[in-house]
């Protein structure tokens, strides 16, 4: 991810700089995947067998880190493409260690090359059987699977004798690792279609892949190892990012640079439009994240009463503005719109104010609601939806009754169609928080946890990306830091309170990002790669 400097007050603010920080944040789609394997061996003379006998040794060494010697027996099921080539290659190297391995031909004809590591599987004494021949009922205590039926280059549901492997693993419940994704996940979308795999690990090859890292996906594929073996892409391209500790800090330090000796205003003000009747503590919990994040000077614009008291009694360092001074010239760097802003009167004149003003602004709640479709903002936009908010932006922009269930299930193209249609940069809350732009790789948050599905924490959110736009980092950046530095707070919470509250979120995002601005890039450990060193792999995601 690249950095942006601190803004000059109300001048231009920089661009986004599109180029991951760190290499190993570098997503490959099916296509780019299959691409770069082509090229590797059509173009560089790497024969098939090499990578294959490559993944299978990284594989074996990631069998071998989980404490194989007290396992029974591992069952290897393998598909007739080049992913179950890996499979019997693998079979043969373990067999050769002295487990006590078996491997499973299943689905149609088997590649020339998958031939070629099943005849040397055999050769080398390994049991190799046909699916037809049937897998074992008795399956002994300890037994671990490995999936190598479908790779990256499947497409669609498991069919046929691959939905019966699989239902064999879900009957015994065993311990199972995937190699390069579980079979049944869609590698750029994390869709799942029919039976799958749920995997406890999976070791992928070279480049991570999106479906690993998006729900529902993410949820079957368990710890993510990506080992080098030596693949070699035509170009430098990449389609999807994944946010890391690395290139989160790099940002963070560079606006923090000297941020210390500064006056409040240059480290920025930020308006926030909400809290209302019932919800006045929604724009607190933003303003609270904002300072706790670093802004200078956070203004609610509220005319309600018990915003006001709010304020007095649990926010002091915040201060409170009529609604109608929104709109001031030079007052406000930035605008959050939207925390608690439930009344319908409030609601008046929203879209022109997402239309017209000139000030970078986060979008969240029910101000989603009047966000005008096909239009361009006359500044950088942020939208922060939730699953139920993102599928009400869907049905207002199809008409069709679209569910949230429906967007979990499909939210790659949710988040990216959003961001089309708004010409905004989109921000899908949730497991594996999604931010796309138009003509951006997709960004992919991959920590977090189930502490932050919690009320007000999507305030908290919000009220953290308008900081980093107050300090003129461009909106795409922004949500990204906001996305990581928020998830990493949830988890802070979570270590120290056995409930966790939105407040807890908010007043942890201050250690955080000191910590995150302390970060020294170069201090971190350089890995050899999985096929330089067997026992260390290049990069691991959980």
């Amino acid at each position: 991810m690249g950095s942006a400097g601190l803004s000059d007050g109300l001048g231009s603010r920089p661009e986004a700089d599109s180029r991951p920080c760190d290499p190993g944040a570098m997503l490959w789609n099916a296509a780019r995947s299959l691409a770069a394997d082509r090229y590797t061996m059509d173009a560089l003379g790497m024969a098939s067998s090499v990578l294959m006998e490559r993944a299978a040794v990284c594989v074996a060494a990631q069998l071998e880190r989980l404490a194989l010697p007290g396992v029974g027996a591992i069952e290897v099921l393998c598909g007739p493409g080049n992913n179950g080539g890996d499979g019997f290659a693998l079979a043969r190297i373990l067999g050769g260690r002295g487990y006590a391995v078996s491997a499973t031909q299943c689905g149609g004809r088997p590649t020339s090359s998958t031939v070629e590591q099943i005849e040397l599987a055999r050769a080398h004494g390994v049991r190799v059987r046909a699916l037809h021949d049937g897998l074992p009922n008795d399956v002994s205590p300890g037994t671990v699977v490995v999936d190598a039926l479908l790779g990256t280059g499947s497409c669609g549901a498991p069919r046929g004798a691959l939905v019966a492997a699989i239902a064999w693993t879900h009957a015994h419940r065993m311990p199972t690792l995937a190699i390069d994704l579980p079979t049944g996940v869609d590698p750029d979308t994390g869709r799942v279609a029919g039976v799958v795999i749920h995997a406890q690990r999976t070791v992928t090859f070279q480049r991570s892949k999106p479906g690993l890292h998006i729900t529902p996906g993410r949820g079957h594929a368990g710890a993510v190892v990506v080992a080098d073996i030596g693949i070699v892409s035509s170009d430098s391209g990449y389609d999807a990012e994944l946010l890391t500790g690395r290139g989160v800090a790099n940002q963070v330090a560079a606006l923090c640079s000297g941020r210390c000796a500064t006056h409040k205003h240059r480290r920025g003000h930020l308006g926030i439009l909400g809290g209302g009747r019932g919800t006045p503590g929604a724009a607190v919990l933003a303003g609270t994240a904002a300072l706790r994040c670093g802004t200078g000077i956070v203004t609610i614009l509220s005319d309600d009463a018990e915003v006001r008291s709010q304020l007095l009694a649990t926010r002091p360092e915040l201060m409170v503005a009529s609604r109608s001074r929104v709109g001031d010239p030079g007052t406000f760097d930035a605008l959050v719109v939207g925390p608690g802003l439930t009344d319908a009167a409030s609601h008046h004149r929203l879209a022109d104010l997402y239309t017209s003003d000139p000030r970078p602004a986060v979008w969240d709640a029910s101000a989603l609601d009047h966000v005008p479709f096909g239009t361009q903002p006359s500044a950088s936009r942020c939208l922060t939806p939730h699953p139920g908010e993102a599928a009400r932006l869907m049905r207002r922009l199809t008409g069709d009754p679209w569910t949230p269930a429906q967007v979990q299930m499909e939210r790659r193209a949710v988040v990216e169609r959003l961001a089309e249609a708004t010409a905004a940069v989109v921000l899908l809350k949730g497991g594996g928080t999604l931010i796309a732009a138009s003509g951006m790789p997709l960004a992919i948050c991959p920590v977090g946890s189930s502490h932050l599905a919690t009320a007000g924490t999507g305030d908290c959110l919000s009220g953290a990306v308008g900081t980093w736009l107050t300090m003129g980092m461009d909106s795409f950046r922004a949500a990204q830091a906001a996305a990581y530095v928020h998830a990493l707070a949830g988890e802070s919470a979570a270590r120290r309170f056995p409930g966790v509250v939105a407040l807890d979120v908010a007043q942890q995002l201050g250690p955080v990002v000191a910590g995150l601005s302390q970060f020294r890039p170069e201090a971190a450990p350089s890995y050899a790669g999985a096929w330089g060193d067997l026992r260390l792999p290049r990069y691991v995601y959980g």
